[in-house]
């Protein structure tokens, strides 16, 4: 109603008849009041009519039977508890380096004349090449003058010789003087008796076996003398002889050769710079001969060591990952390291690797993969981690319905578990991970029939219903 005596004020105003301050206040009050009091009734007849239409829809309304309360089902998977034989493998890194590797220092001093052109970082070499040669003047030189000095040897040990033989001839001569002076003097003797010689002829014959003594005793002595100076003058020679290998073998070694095939690590070589016994002019490492170092945790270690098969020889996979692509290795563990890695928390090892197992060569310094069986658990479960709850629990579906087992997880291998005891063989256990897991919870199997507790249809949820 007040909208309408608006539009009627608003009429008026548009015909140009608007009331002027005076005709407004001449309307009467009692028509102002019962406009009110229509507007009001009004209302509250719209009110009235609404709440009684609202009672009526009320109690006019079917009536519906609630419907009875169902356990939900869930859908799980299940796996049967197998023993067998379970060996998981132990996920460690290491770094790569080489086996065999050589620092190269020349073995003479000298000027670098000839240095090869594959001798820089990263360059392969086969074992006899030349890589640098030095200066070899000074030791052709010294070469020369070894064997002069042991030619000369030589001929003084012939000349000693040659004096040993006259020494030996004039000897004999001697002695056989002597034994003529000798048996001259015996018959001498015989006559002096007879008086066909006097005594002063016998003395001259004494004289002259004394004579032939001398004789003989200087031949010997000079005989030994000879010998002595023949040893003395051997010696020498096998000095002299020694000091021409000498010689000979530093003139090789001014030529430096690769020990084996592998690849340059570093080179510190060029033409013109002189070099000596302490300079180091390359690293050449052997690609052929690579292992790497891993760290296994005194756990790990410790339940290897225990294990029936040895640690030492235990074959061992290296991966490799280089951008998008992995290559896989072979390889075995080889040795243990001297000492323990306390800074690492664990037991060092040293695996080699076989090369020949990829077709991308290792390069040292690689971070790599390592997959190291670990101990054999016998008569044990494999089961998948989203079996386990709170680290001991899994469960296993008894008629329909979820029961509770504690287990002892021996140990992890990737996503699955080990467990040693705690089960029986064909147990039914859940490995969908549900979060309302517990002691009663009704599940199914993927194609069972969905019933209740009560015999009769129960609600029926999906695995994925409340899991992780």
């Amino acid at each position: 109603m007040l909208n309408s005596i608006k539009d009627e004020q608003n009429a008026d105003v548009s015909n140009g008849e608007a009331p002027s301050a005076q005709n407004a206040t001449k309307k009467s009050p009692f028509l102002r009041s019962g406009r009110v009091v229509v507007q009001t009734l009004l209302m509250l007849a719209v009110l009235v009519g609404s709440y009684a239409a609202m009672n009526r829809l009320i109690d006019t309304r079917a009536v519906r039977e609630p419907r009875p309360v169902r356990p939900t089902i869930y859908t799980v998977e299940t796996l049967p508890a197998q023993p067998q034989d379970n060996r998981p493998a132990l996920q460690v890194y290491g770094e790569v380096q080489a086996a065999r590797s050589v620092e190269l220092r020349p073995l003479v001093n000298g000027e670098i004349i000839t240095v090869n052109a594959d001798l820089k970082a990263g360059s392969p070499v086969t074992k006899g090449d030349v890589l640098l040669e030095i200066d070899p003047f000074n030791y052709r030189g010294a070469l020369s003058e070894a064997k002069a000095n042991l030619a000369k040897a030589q001929a003084s040990l012939t000349e000693i010789e040659a004096r040993i033989v006259a020494e030996k001839e004039q000897l004999l001569g001697a002695q056989t003087q002597l034994k003529l002076a000798q048996s001259d003097l015996q018959r001498a003797q015989s006559l002096v008796s007879s008086g066909n010689l006097t005594e002063k002829q016998v003395e001259d014959r004494r004289l002259i076996v004394s004579q032939r003594e001398q004789s003989v005793s200087q031949s010997r002595n000079n005989q030994l003398i000879a010998q002595a100076q023949r040893e003395q003058q051997v010696a020498n020679i096998d000095s002299l002889r020694w000091k021409v290998e000498q010689a000979e073998r530093n003139l090789e070694n001014t030529v430096l050769l690769a020990p084996f095939s592998g690849v340059v690590n570093s080179a510190n070589a060029e033409p013109g710079r002189y070099v000596s016994s302490a300079d180091v002019v390359a690293t050449i490492y052997d690609d052929k001969a690579m292992e790497v170092r891993l760290t296994l945790t005194d756990a790990q270690y410790g339940r290897i060591s225990t294990d029936a098969d040895p640690l030492i020889g235990r074959a061992i996979k290296v991966i490799w990952v280089v951008g998008l692509s992995s290559y896989e290795y072979a390889g075995h563990i080889d040795r243990i390291a001297a000492e323990i890695a306390s800074s690492r928390g664990g037991v060092e090892l040293v695996a080699l690797i076989d090369p020949t197992s990829a077709a991308v060569q290792l390069r040292p310094g690689a971070f790599v993969e390592v997959v190291v069986p670990d101990r054999l658990y016998s008569e044990s479960y494999r089961l998948p981690e989203t079996a386990l709850y709170n680290g001991a629990d899994v469960f296993v579906v008894q008629d329909g319905k979820l029961a509770r087992r504690t287990v002892r997880v021996a140990a992890f291998d990737g996503e699955d578990i080990i467990v040693a005891d705690g089960l029986q063989p064909g147990d039914q256990v859940m490995t969908t991970h549900l979060t309302q897991a517990d002691e009663g919870v009704v599940v199914r199997q993927p194609g069972d029939a969905v019933a209740g507790t009560d015999g009769k249809p129960g609600k029926m949820a999906p695995a994925s219903a409340g899991g992780s």
